[in-house]
């Protein structure tokens, strides 16, 4: 795990020497070695070239906005790429100039560095993938038949914001006046012509169009391979954790695909198994009326191995299959939530034990410490908010403006509250509720963080929650299995055996049932048995 502590270091130094340079220094490698503290030759095993580094910084800069894609305004085409827009310069305000000083480079279709490169194809599938979600949420989108006008719309979307991006890094009127009067210009012209473009004639024409300059921006996909990736993306969606009352529940749309498919196509196209990485399996909640003990048990072996029944229904349509890296994010907030490190550490042993003796191949684990050189999990914990972390005042703002990140909010701080309230013991109820809402903001901070750093670490790989998420998120929710309450997990809960079925219940309520036991397995308690 060294070379991902090392690659992962340099990364954060070099995005540090581009937001604060006023452009592209030069020897940008060496200079970031230099902040990361190792040498240049030390370097140059994770990165041969500046370039190496630049194109982790577009990967960086898709992720971010692939994150806020579920926060776009409903609306049309217009109002919605225009919210996009504004999204992704405000992404790349604290870049201008570096983004400004790659210009020529972007132009030039045989830089390594072009934005229409071969080089930048995967990133570029993925903002692609945000115009796509873009198009597909719109209330005047194309009807769902006119695939072919929704791709072309697609990629003009993407071209038109490559030439606004292009304008703004050089714009030296007042508050970038210009670019934000193109801006306009280009909303008003969708607002105009995007609903008729599903007339016979206009789209005949866009199609015409888009045949002379689709190919620059996108290969055609082979047909086989973008209908598998769809089918693989059904099989997971059949295990969805959505919010509820989520649209799209029995049948995904369109949208729901739109930020994951291309990311599929890239493993089914390289014959790979396709990666998705679930940041879970923290630690034991500390309250003694959700769990039996502080170690894995019943409801994480089951729940691992529906994880990998999930990757075997994959397998069944596609032979490579599909495998989940397991990011555990309890160093990311156990203090937060009254886990020692400890028993982090104890847990993530286990659950390691548990992927090895049940043969759960598809399976595999990373951690916090896999990235940090220090040994010490408060600083690695400083490390991650100062690196990956938003402010909390905007993720309250979020938390008033976006109904998703609200219901995220509720969840957490219902779940806040039940464990505080058991160990708060002088503290009245609304007390320890209060108190809840700011620590909520803090989990869903360094939460959101690990998210982020996973996110960079595996740049490829698509996103797994066990969170309920909104069905046309970035991350995909995930159930574990069967369970009482939407929110619960394993680690909030035990495993509890009812006429040969098992269900995922609060400890306290599956013992307070009439005949209920804890069964005992290896010398711990492994789940509750409740008499039919």
């Amino acid at each position: 795990m060294e070379a991902v502590k090392s690659r992962q270091r340099l990364l954060e130094a070099a995005f540090a020497r581009l937001g604060r340079e006023g452009g592209i220094p030069n020897d940008l490698l060496a200079l970031a070695a230099r902040d990361a503290g190792c040498t240049p030759e030390q370097a140059r095993l994770y990165f041969r070239r500046d370039e190496d580094l630049i194109l982790a910084f577009y990967a960086r800069l898709a992720s971010q906005l692939e994150a806020r894609v579920p926060d776009l305004p409903e609306g049309t085409l217009a109002e919605r790429f225009a919210a996009a827009m504004e999204t992704k310069l405000a992404l790349l305000a604290p870049y201008r100039d570096a983004v400004g000083a790659l210009l020529a480079s972007l132009l030039d279709p045989r830089h390594e560095l072009s934005a229409l490169g071969e080089q930048t194809e995967v990133i570029r599938r993925r903002v692609m993938g945000v115009f796509s979600a873009v198009v597909l949420g719109a209330s005047d989108r194309p009807p769902v038949e006119a695939k072919e006008l929704t791709a072309a719309l697609v990629r003009g979307l993407y071209s038109a914001h490559l030439a606004l991006v292009l304008l703004w890094t050089q714009d030296r009127t007042p508050d970038r006046r210009a670019a934000h009067t193109a801006l306009g210009f280009a909303r008003d012209l969708l607002a105009l012509f995007g609903p008729a473009l599903s007339a016979p004639e206009l789209a005949e024409r866009a199609l015409q169009m888009d045949s002379v300059f689709g190919p620059l921006v996108e290969a055609p996909p082979d047909p086989g391979v973008a209908a598998l990736a769809e089918d693989v993306l059904r099989r997971v969606f059949r295990h969805r954790r959505l919010l509820p009352d989520s649209p799209c529940a029995e049948a995904p749309c369109g949208q729901c695909f739109a930020l994951h498919v291309l990311k599929a196509r890239h493993f089914i196209a390289a014959g790979a198994p396709v990666h998705f990485v679930l940041p879970a399996f923290p630690a034991k909640s500390p309250s003694p009326r959700k769990v039996l003990g502080k170690l894995p048990d019943k409801a994480e072996e089951l729940a691992l191995e529906y994880l990998e029944a999930a990757c075997a229904e994959v397998r069944e349509i596609y032979p490579p299959g599909a495998r989940i890296t397991i990011c555990s994010d309890g160093r990311a907030f156990g203090d937060l939530v009254g886990v020692e490190d400890d028993d982090v550490s104890a847990y993530g042993r286990e659950i390691q034990a548990i992927i090895e003796r049940r043969s759960l191949g598809s399976l595999n684990t990373f951690h916090m410490e896999d990235l940090f050189d220090t040994a010490e999990f408060g600083r690695m914990r400083e490390l991650l908010s100062v690196h990956y972390g938003e402010p909390l005042e905007r993720i309250e703002q979020q938390i008033r403006d976006f109904p998703r990140h609200r219901a995220l909010f509720n969840g957490i701080h219902r779940f806040m509250f039940e464990e505080r309230v058991d160990q708060e013991g002088a503290a009245s109820r609304t007390q320890v509720r209060e108190a809840c809402k700011e620590l909520a903001v803090r989990v869903i901070q360094r939460s959101d963080a690990w998210g982020r750093l996973v996110a960079e670490s595996f740049p490829l790989a698509l996103r797994l929650s066990i969170h309920p998420q909104a069905p046309h998120s970035e991350k995909i929710g995930i159930l574990l299995g069967e369970a009482e309450d939407v929110w619960l997990t394993p680690w909030h809960g035990a495993a509890v055996k009812r006429g040969g079925v098992f269900t995922l219940n609060r400890a306290s309520d599956a013992l307070s049932q009439p005949g209920a036991r804890v069964i005992v397995e290896a010398g711990r308690p492994s789940h509750v048995e409740v008499d039919e």
